[in-house]
């Protein structure tokens, strides 16, 4: 695998808010990676927080408590893209793939950087393993 990897929000999430497999697979496959995150990774990652408390009636303090340092990690460990320096290949992405533009904007990262996107969304791993530099985790 490549040094640098484009981390997906769901890789984000399983290292914070979730405490089993997937945590575990999440930091086996970032281990000594040069790590890229796109900015909305933030927002995506404040909502799987929301999701742990109000869905899942987890301890909102706790939760919070998770959510400060996956906030930190992003700012700190990762280094930044700017989703919007990503919108015309993102488009096309998004067009060309049939997928939700939020996903097709890690995947227009991916090409940018010509790094892997590490993902755990089986869905979006399935529909464009073919063509795209992906990876389940």
């Amino acid at each position: 695998m490549p040094d640098n990897v484009i981390l997906d929000s769901s890789v984000i999430a399983a290292l914070f808010f979730f405490r089993d497999i997937a945590s575990e697979k999440a930091a086996d496959a970032i281990a000594e990676k040069d790590l890229i995150a796109l900015d909305l990774s933030m927002a995506e990652v404040g909502n799987v927080a929301w999701k742990r408390v109000v869905h899942f009636q987890e301890d909102p303090e706790l939760t919070f408590s998770a959510l400060q340092e996956c906030m930190g990690f992003i700012s700190e460990a990762c280094a930044p893209i700017r989703a919007s320096d990503l919108i015309s290949e993102a488009y096309r992405i998004a067009v060309e793939d049939r997928i939700a533009f939020y996903d097709s904007l890690f995947l227009a990262a991916s090409e940018k950087e010509n790094a892997p996107l590490l993902t755990m969304d089986r869905k979006l791993y399935e529909k464009v393993k073919q063509k795209r530099n992906v990876q389940m985790i």
